[in-house]
């Protein structure tokens, strides 16, 4: 934990590289301090169809940090900072022709209601 879960249009998943962009988050998180570089884990869902307001064409990129551990609200907005500054570097790294929109949602959770095995470390 924590999970970064990132839900992308298919012109944005198309024209940016979302795996490298998530290996470089996870990094950048572990280098600051606020997890083990192997307890993050990303994943990505590419929407094949999607609407923004009535807006057809309009592209988006939501990320989803689940975290577990409990930490201080500062350190879930610099985590969060850290996502979406990489989304959105990327985004803006060359002119679009398209409207679009980048966000990162916090959502926390017990670490009670979090059940894990780790082939690593457990004993099957």
């Amino acid at each position: 934990m924590p999970h970064i879960i990132i839900e992308a249009t298919s012109r944005l998943h198309q024209e940016i590289d979302l795996p490298s962009l998530m290996l470089a988050m996870h990094r950048e998180l572990a280098d600051a301090g606020y997890a083990q570089l192997d307890d993050l884990k990303s994943r990505l869902h590419v929407c094949n169809v999607s609407l923004a307001g009535a807006d057809p064409a309009a592209e988006f990129v939501v990320a989803r940090l689940l975290t577990t551990n409990p930490r201080p609200e500062e350190s879930l907005a610099k985590m969060a900072r850290i996502i979406h500054d990489t989304l959105h570097d990327a985004i803006t790294a060359k002119p679009r022709a398209f409207w679009w929109q980048c966000c990162v949602v916090v959502d926390p959770h017990e670490r009670s209601r979090y059940l894990k095995t780790d082939s690593r470390t457990a004993n099957l």
